[in-house]
């Protein structure tokens, strides 16, 4: 008797463990949070930047420089991962006209001239999950570029002054840091080809250089999520 009652405490302990083992539910796994907002975001920008220009030799003979100072600003609309962004851009320098003798020397001729470029850029990009606590969002992308170029210098004779238009392309890297829900800063770098822009006279010719391109470093602020 004492066997069998002793048997049966056994099995009345073992049961309830053995049951809730059983019938333990599963957590379901956690979801993954989006990266970035499923709606379309709507986001203006200013920017300035630094270029250093492919021409570089034509620059700093007839500007002083091979790199120059732009601002300008746009908008970019994005969805989840994928941006689409349209902005512009700004140069103007002052310089004056130049003579390149064989050899590359070059003689200023004391006529002023006046650069301008206004770079129009719509560029299509791809937003990698955030890094940092999602404080950071590094970006590629790349574009298209229509270039504005306008020269003028003092006694111009007519045809002597430039204003045209040149097509080309751009690539960019970015990274941007989120300073609040709607503010953010973001670093870019810009590699721009504009061929067959320049170099058909003047100095470009004598340097053997046609391209109004560059390498960009640039600062945006960013006014949306």
């Amino acid at each position: 008797m004492r066997p069998m009652l002793f048997a049966l405490a056994l099995l009345a302990v073992s049961l309830p463990a053995t049951a809730v083992g059983q019938t333990a539910p599963r957590r379901p796994a956690a979801r993954q949070a989006a990266a970035y907002p499923d709606g379309l975001q709507i986001r203006p920008f200013i920017s300035a930047g630094t270029t250093w220009f492919t021409a570089s030799k034509t620059f700093k003979a007839v500007l002083g420089s091979g790199q120059g100072q732009d601002f300008g600003g746009g908008v970019n609309l994005t969805r989840g991962p994928v941006v689409i962004e349209a902005g512009a851009r700004r140069f103007s320098k002052s310089g004056e006209r130049v003579f390149v003798a064989t050899g590359g020397q070059v003689f200023p001729l004391g006529i002023d001239t006046d650069v301008t470029m206004t770079p129009l850029e719509v560029t299509a990009g791809w937003r990698f999950r955030p890094l940092f606590g999602a404080r950071v969002r590094p970006q590629l992308g790349i574009g298209y570029t229509r270039l504005r170029y306008e020269e003028s210098a003092a006694f111009a004779q007519d045809g002597d002054d430039v204003d045209e238009s040149f097509n080309g392309f751009h690539v960019t890297g970015a990274a941007e840091v989120r300073l609040h829900r709607w503010v953010g800063l973001a670093g870019e770098v810009v590699w721009t080809s504009v061929a067959n822009a320049i170099g058909d006279g003047g100095a470009s010719k004598a340097f053997g250089e046609d391209n109004l391109g560059g390498t960009s470093l640039r600062v945006k602020l960013v006014i949306g999520r």
